[in-house]
């Protein structure tokens, strides 16, 4: 019978030390110190780096002048760009040296002042260009942003495409210590690259379907 009352009391202090924790945790919660902090990304760029809308045309269908698929009746004259930005983290000037060598292991050819990537087949995959003013790359330019971009509704594989452009950004990041972002330039997230994806491949299966409705 002892032994009983024992445990009543025990489970009775136990309940009671949980009410008044609830009571203390809801009374802070109520004064507001148990807030998430959430941080905003801030955009390091100045509005005076020469990083703008009028120096990235990108946004426009004409800046890299992408060829329209005269066979693709699905996209009709809709481009569906993808783009992304590297940014040097301490915004220093990449070595123009190093990255003209670079591409050229990357077997990027120089064409109108922007780089052209291709696939074995010899079927382009990106482009790259020099994101500040005037855009393109020279021998004596300096920049420390670059942007690469692709147009999705050209192509067999949308998404393989931007697979490959997303492994360049990667190594491009590694070996020029810069940051992948955006098109709006901010870091990029998994759920951007998710986003981008599924673009892709709802371009991949509205070509297959066109593709099936015409034979």
């Amino acid at each position: 019978m002892q032994n009983n009352i024992e445990i009543y009391l025990i489970g009775l202090s136990v309940l009671i030390v949980l009410i008044m924790i609830f009571v203390f945790i809801k009374k802070i919660s109520s004064n507001g110190d148990l807030k998430v902090k959430i941080e905003p990304v801030i955009d390091e760029l100045e509005p005076n780096d020469n990083f703008n809308d009028e120096s990235i045309q990108l946004k426009s269908q004409s800046s890299f002048d992408f060829d329209q698929n005269s066979n693709n009746d699905v996209i009709e004259d809709d481009q569906e760009l993808a783009i992304l930005n590297l940014i040097s983290i301490d915004k220093t000037n990449f070595d123009i040296d190093q990255l003209f060598g670079f591409m050229s292991n990357c077997n990027a050819s120089l064409k109108h002042g922007f780089f052209v990537l291709k696939d074995f087949r010899g079927n382009e995959l990106f482009r790259v260009a020099n994101a500040l003013s005037p855009g393109t790359f020279e021998e004596n330019c300096n920049t420390f942003a670059v942007v690469i971009a692709t147009n999705l509704s050209n192509g067999d594989d949308p998404l393989q495409t931007f697979r490959e452009m997303l492994n360049f950004a990667y190594s491009f990041s590694e070996k020029f210590h810069a940051n992948i972002c955006d098109s709006e330039r901010a870091p990029i997230t998994k759920q951007m690259i998710s986003h981008i994806e599924s673009k892709a491949q709802e371009i991949m299966r509205l070509k297959q379907l066109n593709s099936f409705n015409q034979e």
